[in-house]
């Protein structure tokens, strides 16, 4: 069998945004729904893997980060091993705003190789929007 990467993750999902009651924010009547779609696709993914967890926490990014990024959901991924031992660095993931981007993320969690630049580059989290060293350059242009 071919080595995916790492044995489990833990998601940990945003209770902050999950509280309001569209899913987001007061303002944000486009985005109603998609938490749903969300959940039930990572509680499918949770129940197909043999050590993947999902949590739901109180917010995990703190007021000053939340208050500044674009509306949505967002996740922790924290990729372990087999005795759920944490096997490299938390990756933010999201803002998530449709079922579209549910469907990037499960995608995303199913393949388990946790590249952060896998995902869409709206997807990559707080700090993490730029291309990765050696991906998005044009033959020829500088280094």
């Amino acid at each position: 069998m071919q080595d995916r990467g790492p044995a489990g993750f833990t998601v940990v999902r945003c209770g902050g945004c999950a509280d309001f009651p569209d899913g987001f924010t007061e303002g944000a009547a486009e985005l109603p729904g998609v938490d749903e779609v969300l959940v039930e696709g990572l509680r499918a993914l949770v129940r197909d893997s043999r050590h993947g967890v999902l949590v739901t926490a109180a917010c995990p990014f703190g007021m000053h980060l939340c208050a500044e990024r674009e509306i949505g959901m967002m996740l922790l991924v924290q990729p372990c091993d087999e005795r759920r031992d944490p096997s490299s660095p938390v990756l933010p993931v999201g803002p998530i705003r449709s079922t579209s981007d549910v469907q990037e993320v499960t995608r995303w969690l199913v393949g388990r190789s946790f590249d952060p630049y896998l995902l869409p580059m709206h997807l990559r989290g707080p700090g993490r929007r730029t291309t990765s060293p050696g991906r998005g350059r044009h033959p020829g242009s500088a280094a």
